[in-house]
């Protein structure tokens, strides 16, 4: 039984180790940032020159997608000790690094545009510029992140730390997401060395983790963040995947959110499951890793005090759902205090550690968002959204 635990390990091992040697430039998450990017832009119309307001809301919103493209591809502390070339060499020139823009909504609210822009960055011509004004362009890690995924195929459910005592091979799910992590710049947590023999208590090893017995977990593999959920796989029609992002610092939930991929949607299904659950987890980790990336420099950011107002409300039950929402389960917020409330319409003023985007794409992107909500308008202090019946 030994040797059969130690063959395991020492499998597992080199594996990991050949695919590093193989591709050691996506162990250090210089590759697969990703290069389309959602950004908010606003333009001033003077002297009734609309096109020129909305000319200059999509400038804006091109520099601030360059901003976030540059702060996902280098990290925080290349962008703190570069700051000065970013500034005078990079974002000036920013037009060079995008490759095409869509815009997806805009709207004109006194004598502001306001456009929704999804931005194409051209990352060949980027990289080499950032190259030429001599930035390097590995990632320093960004925290230590344990992968806690139980894997469904018909009635069956399988999960490591069910037996954690034993050396365990990693499922589809954990393999896939060590990888994606990896090349983003953290550094995955290998459960299958061991825990040695500490006991245990039953929700540890339940199939189903609640958030207190994950971020246990997490703290005795001396993680930083935690990654659990679950993926079910339906023979090679389709693969979901539903995953939760806690930080165990913080005790706080980050993201959350769930991927089907489809037999039918993948051009390249020959695969089967595998292939499909790879599309899943890569455009989960899309949505979920920059709520991670943020987290760094929240606690280093001012608190910002934003009117959030929502229209369309049906009832007292969506204004106590909405605004326990915000308290509970949007990371950053630290009070929310009502100061409007009329037919249908709800205003709190929220004091929140981080930027107005920041708190639209934490509100925008929690699967615990008890109503549907869509944006209206925005502006540096203030939200407004509407409730979708």
């Amino acid at each position: 039984m030994k040797r059969s635990r130690y063959f395991l390990f020492i499998l597992c091992w080199v594996g990991f180790t050949c695919s590093f040697l193989s591709n050691p430039c996506a162990a250090f998450g210089n590759e697969k940032v990703r290069d389309e990017i959602l950004a908010m832009g606003v333009g001033k119309i003077v002297e009734g020159n609309i096109a020129a307001g909305k000319s200059e809301a999509i400038s804006d919103a091109m520099g601030k997608a360059m901003e976030e493209y540059l702060i996902l591809r280098l990290g925080e502390a290349e962008m703190i000790n570069n700051f000065d070339v970013l500034a005078n060499e990079i974002l000036p020139a920013f037009r060079e690094g995008i490759e095409n823009f869509h815009i997806l909504a805009e709207n004109m609210t006194g004598a502001e545009y306001q456009v929704l822009v999804k931005v194409k960055v051209n990352t060949k011509v980027l990289d080499e510029k950032l190259r030429s004004s001599g930035l390097a362009l590995e990632q320093a890690p960004q925290g230590k992140v344990l992968f806690m995924v139980s894997e469904v195929q018909g009635d069956k459910m399988q999960y490591w730390w069910k037996g954690p005592e034993s050396f365990s091979v990693m499922d589809q799910a954990e393999v896939i997401l060590y990888r994606i992590f990896q090349e983003r710049g953290f550094l995955p947590i290998n459960h299958t060395f061991g825990i040695g023999d500490r006991p245990l208590s039953p929700e540890l090893k339940s199939g189903e983790l609640d958030n207190s017995s994950a971020l246990k977990w997490g703290k005795m593999l001396s993680a930083d963040f935690v990654v659990t959920g679950q993926s079910v796989l339906q023979d090679d029609t389709s693969a979901t995947l539903r995953l939760r992002v806690l930080s165990v610092k913080d005790n706080l939930v980050l993201g959350e959110g769930t991927e089907t991929s489809l037999k039918e949607q993948s051009a390249e299904s020959g695969e089967g499951s595998r292939n499909l659950l790879d599309t899943a987890a890569h455009k989960l980790a899309d949505r979920l890793i920059p709520s991670i990336l943020s987290l760094g420099t929240e606690t280093a950011s001012k608190i910002q005090h934003i009117r959030v107002t929502l229209k369309g409300m049906r009832n007292y039950k969506d204004f106590m759902d909405l605004q326990n929402f915000l308290k509970e389960d949007v990371p950053g917020v630290k009070s929310v205090q009502q100061s409007r409330m009329s037919q249908g319409v709800l205003s709190v003023d929220v004091d929140f550690a981080g930027s107005r985007d920041q708190l639209l794409h934490r509100l925008l992107n929690q699967e615990k968002l008890p109503l549907k909500l869509s944006l209206q308008s925005a502006t540096e202090t203030a939200i407004v959204l509407l409730v979708s019946q």
